[in-house]
């Protein structure tokens, strides 16, 4: 083994086994469901392609740095991917709930975003009155079933 490939495997070992620590800790990684198995697999790629690119004589604490970062990196990647699969979701609710409204005759105005909230919104027929509001996981339709004008006496 070169010298260089011995920096680099003392560099790897160090960082792993202080992220070994970090998981089992949990500060920097706090969710222990499915997804954590495809968020450790980013974190040991973050950490494997950190680690290749240290020059030789990096001191330990900076190696630990490099261990941190992947994590952080891994971590903000899963957080993206999850806000795109809820964005994603909500452009599907609020398909259905387009395509629901107009084949009972309702016409929608612009959707609106819900006031104090993130990714919700709501929509009400320009005919009726009757509104929709969706979220990423929800969908809460009080269109009736034809459009009709509510006759106020």
């Amino acid at each position: 083994m070169t010298n260089s490939a011995e920096t680099e495997l003392k560099h790897l070992k160090t960082a792993v086994r202080y992220l070994i620590g970090l998981l089992e800790e949990g500060s920097l990684v706090p969710r222990y469901d499915e997804s954590t198995r495809k968020e450790i697999g980013m974190v040991l790629q973050h950490l494997l392609h950190k680690v290749e690119g240290l020059p030789e004589g990096v001191p330990e604490n900076l190696v630990l740095t490099t261990a941190v970062r992947a994590v952080v990196e891994a971590a903000a990647e899963h957080d993206q991917a999850a806000q795109q699969e809820q964005a994603d979701a909500l452009e599907r609710q609020m398909c259905e709930a387009e395509a629901w409204a107009s084949i009972h005759g309702h016409l929608l105005e612009k959707w609106e975003p819900v006031a104090g909230s993130v990714m919700e919104y709501q929509t009400s027929c320009q005919t009726c009155g009757g509104f929709i509001y969706v979220s990423h996981n929800s969908n809460y339709n009080l269109l009736l079933e034809t459009c009709e004008r509510i006759k106020q006496e």
